[in-house]
């Protein structure tokens, strides 16, 4: 009777304390309802949560109770603090409290940090080529810093990479660390044999059937004769896989066939793509409403890496026929040269129009980032049942325009960005001495930034402002050509296009001063689902001197988000915060692809 008893209060009090390891199966399905550390002062209890993966339980994200996993958890915080420098780390206590009724458990860490480990000096030896102000320029360990080993493994990838970029291929740094222990110091050398510079002997091309060699060779950085240098070599292989001419690309230094110890072949590996592609797309919008696209290119015409294409477009409100031709290279120059021929039918708030015309356009990418272009445009445009009052004076333009575009990009995806910031603007001038039957001046500027606030939340930003005015013979802006505002990517509590000036029957008068901005919070709800809030303001003003703060239009909401194999699937909730007569007070709107 007494040894029930015993084992009773025994059982009852290790559910109430749950010092210790629990028994397996008590652990099914305990969920994890807080991470506590105690004693850590160089690091906070964020950080440390984000080495383990025993993770606190949360909506929509179960997180259980694991023993091996936690066990591992624990080695990769003593491994965390050791290599920050708290070389005598330990953890003399982890308690998991849990709760029968709840099927819960609380985690509790403690953690002894010890003295930290600091850099009591840093030497560099065997150096003859770089001296050791340039080597230690690569070094950002400093004496009194900590001694971490992710900062010894970066200086030592840096001054690999400074030897490897001037030809040493085959130069190698061994780090070596001696510590004190008794005073809590540690000297740093790093240990460098250089070996030989070494320069291209040969170029050597696997894969190439249909792309002539020369069209390859000319995306390369370097000739024979050159100095190897591995960011040459990796540069080269990025230019030849964004040319859409390979599947893969692989660029690696040979040693030539009669041994050279100062040269090396370099061999590029190449896999061609199919020089035939059909593309079909299947959308849906709240403007367009169903639409359907067909493509037909051909990506390397006859190996020249010349591309041409016949597209075709349908929706309710557009049909649109497009022809293009892509040179990447003009008159032998990194200049990028596109043509392309259209003839379009479209349905526009109050007119609808058809186009025939076409661009030239010219441009390059100055680096990763940079790039500009000067595009010709010319379009022999028709308005037909226009609804608008006053009617516009012209019904047919002979539009010839000319456009300066810069941009800045450092997005880590087009259409889908997390990270990075997008800025652009461009300046436009019709007729002049392009002559044409319309003279005016457009100029647009537009920024976009998107920010990591949490592994799953994202800060994104977008703002447009443009200007346009007539000048010499013309009177007033085509209609077609004016600023609107309103719809699914802009102001998502209105109707497409009517959230500026509109006449007396409500139909849009379009203006020459335009700024929207767009704010949005994206948040990863469940695997390919998500959640927006956002706010959109901005107008569309007949004139500059018209505008004002009291007529921004403000615009909040929020919206889902579905990530499908044909793209990113969009509903949203504008809000009309102030509608004025015969507006709604919002709309739900649909459409793919991010707003911005």
């Amino acid at each position: 009777m007494n040894r029930t008893i015993f084992w009773c209060l025994s059982l009852l009090m290790s559910l109430l304390i749950g010092s210790g390891t629990p028994a397996a199966k008590d652990l099914e399905k305990l969920k994890v309802t807080s991470v506590v550390f105690q004693g850590n002062k160089a690091f906070s209890e964020r950080s440390l949560k984000k080495i383990m993966l025993t993770r606190t339980a949360g909506f929509l994200r179960p997180a259980y109770y694991h023993p091996d996993v936690f066990q591992d958890d624990v080695t990769s915080l003593l491994e965390f603090y050791r290599r920050n420098g708290h070389l005598e780390v330990s953890i003399p206590q982890t308690e998991v409290v849990i709760d029968s009724a709840k099927s819960t458990a609380d985690v509790r860490i403690t953690i002894v940090e010890g003295e930290l480990t600091r850099v009591d000096g840093v030497a560099i030896l065997g150096n003859t080529v770089f001296s050791d102000d340039v080597l230690m320029e690569q070094i950002k360990i400093r004496s009194g810093d900590p001694l971490k080993r992710q900062e010894i493994q970066n200086a030592t990838l840096a001054i690999l990479t400074l030897y490897s970029n001037n030809g040493y291929l085959e130069a190698t740094v061994s780090p070596d660390i001696r510590i004190n222990q008794e005073g809590h110091r540690a000297l740093v050398d790093f240990f460098i044999q250089e070996n030989n510079q070494f320069r291209v002997d040969k170029l050597c091309f696997e894969g190439l059937d249909k792309t002539k060699p020369a069209i390859a060779r000319r995306e390369l950085l370097f000739c024979p004769g050159d100095i190897v240098r591995y960011s040459q070599l990796l540069q080269s292989q990025r230019n030849l896989y964004l040319t859409g001419l390979f599947e893969s690309v692989f660029i690696r230094p040979l040693s030539p066939a009669d041994e050279d110890s100062a040269k090396k072949d370099i061999l590029v590996e190449l896999r061609e793509r199919m020089a035939w592609e059909l593309n079909t797309g299947i959308g849906y919008g709240s403007v367009e409403k169903a639409r359907l696209t067909l493509g037909l290119f051909n990506m390397n015409l006859a190996g020249t890496a010349r591309k041409v294409g016949l597209t075709g477009k349908m929706s309710f409100v557009n049909r649109r026929v497009e022809v293009s031709f892509t040179e990447p290279w003009t008159l032998g120059y990194r200049w990028r040269t596109d043509i392309n021929l259209l003839t379009e039918y479209l349905e526009e708030p109050g007119f609808d129009l058809t186009r025939t015309g076409g661009r030239i356009e010219v441009g390059r990418s100055f680096s990763h980032r940079s790039s500009a272009s000067l595009t010709y445009r010319q379009e022999q445009v028709n308005l037909r049942r226009i609804k608008v009052r006053p009617v516009p004076e012209k019904y047919k333009t002979n539009l010839r325009t000319l456009t300066l575009s810069l941009v800045y990009d450092t997005r880590d995806n087009l259409f889908n960005s997390t990270r990075g910031l997008y800025l652009e603007w461009t300046n436009e001038m019709a007729g002049a001495f392009l002559q044409g039957t319309d003279t005016f001046a457009r100029s647009i500027g537009r920024a976009k930034y998107f920010h990591r606030l949490t592994s799953s939340a994202l800060l994104a930003h977008s703002l447009e402002a443009g200007w346009m005015d007539v000048f010499g013979s013309s009177d007033e802006i085509p209609l077609n050509e004016r600023f609107f505002t309103g719809g699914p990517n802009s102001l998502r509590g209105f109707e497409y296009r009517l959230a500026g000036p509109l006449d007396e029957n409500g139909y849009p008068l379009g203006g020459k001063f335009k700024t929207t901005l767009n704010v949005e919070v994206r948040q990863g709800v469940y695997k390919w689902i998500g959640a927006v809030l956002f706010a959109d303001m901005g107008n569309v003003w007949k004139e500059v001197e018209q505008a004002r703060l009291d007529d921004i239009r403000f615009s909040p909401g929020f919206g889902l988000r579905v990530n499908t194999p044909l793209g990113i699937f969009r509903c949203d909730l504008g809000i009309n915060v102030k509608p004025r007569r015969n507006e709604a007070s919002g709309r739900v709107v649909f459409n793919m692809g991010q707003a911005f």
